[in-house]
C-alpha cells in the first residue's frame, strides 16, 4: 500500500487537493446562504406595512370611519394616501382632495390614523352600498419603495353596525302598527292577593282543634 502511494503520490494529491476545494467551496456556499437569510431578515424587520379599512366611529355609530394603519414593527416615511368613489354616491367625499391625506408624513410602528369618511345613511342607495378605492404609497427608513391599493367596500361594515333612514312613511307606518298593538289592550284587571295574617293562624288552630275533639268524640262513642 505505502509502496503504492509513493508510487503515485501526484495523483494522491491531486485528489487531495480537488476534496478539499470541494469542502471549501461547500462552506462557502452554507456562508452565504447564512448570510443571506441574515440580510432578508434585517430587511423584513425593517419593512413597514402600512393598510386602509374601514370601521364604524367608536363613539358616534351613524359614522364611518376611514383607518389607516402601520401593522409593522418599523416606521414608514413619505406617506401619501389618496381616496376616490367609485360608486356614484355619496354626493360628496371630503377626503377626495384632502391634503392631509396626501401629506400624511411619518408613520410610527403599529400607528393607527382615522378620518371621518361619511355619514352611515348617505353611503347606501337604494340598498347598495357605496364602494371606494384608496391608494397609499411609502418608505421604509432604508428607501425602498411600497405601496397599497384596495376597494374599500360599506357592505364589509356588516356585523359591525347599521345604518337606516327613516322617511314619513316610515314613521307613519310604524305609529300605525304601534297603535293597532295598543288595541289589542281591552284593559286591566287588578290581582286579588289574599293575604295570611296572625288572626288566619289563629282560626287555623282553632280549626284543627275542632277537628281532633270531633274525633275523639266519635272514637269514644263507638267504643260505647
Amino acid at each position: 500500500m505505502i509502496e503504492y502511494l509513493n508510487q503515485n503520490g501526484g495523483a494522491v494529491t491531486a485528489l487531495a487537493t480537488i476534496a478539499l476545494l470541494g469542502v471549501t467551496g461547500w462552506y462557502a456556499w452554507i456562508t452565504r446562504a447564512l448570510l443571506l437569510e441574515a440580510q432578508r431578515t434585517r430587511l423584513d424587520a425593517n419593512e413597514p406595512r402600512v393598510v386602509a379599512y374601514l370601521r364604524p366611529h367608536e363613539v358616534h355609530s351613524n359614522f364611518v370611519q376611514l383607518y389607516i394603519a402601520n401593522l409593522s414593527g418599523a416606521a414608514a416615511v413619505e406617506v401619501s394616501a389618496g381616496i376616490k368613489r367609485v360608486t356614484e354616491w355619496p354626493a360628496s367625499l371630503d377626503l377626495e382632495d384632502s391634503k392631509t391625506l396626501s401629506d400624511l408624513g411619518f408613520l410610527r410602528p403599529h400607528e393607527v390614523l382615522k378620518f371621518d369618511l361619511g355619514r352611515g345613511p348617505d353611503l347606501f342607495r337604494d340598498g347598495t352600498a357605496a364602494v371606494f378605492q384608496i391608494g397609499i404609497t411609502y418608505r421604509s427608513l432604508d428607501g425602498r419603495i411600497y405601496s397599497f391599493q384596495s376597494d374599500l367596500k360599506v357592505e364589509s361594515l356588516s356585523g359591525y353596525g347599521s345604518w337606516r333612514i327613516y322617511g314619513i312613511d316610515d314613521v307613519a307606518r310604524r305609529l300605525d302598527e304601534i297603535s293597532k298593538t295598543l288595541k289589542g289592550f281591552t284593559g286591566f284587571s287588578r290581582m286579588k292577593v289574599d293575604t295570611y295574617d296572625s288572626t288566619d293562624r289563629a282560626d287555623e288552630a282553632a280549626w284543627r282543634d275542632q277537628q281532633r275533639e270531633t274525633l275523639r268524640n266519635r272514637d269514644g262513642g263507638d267504643g260505647a
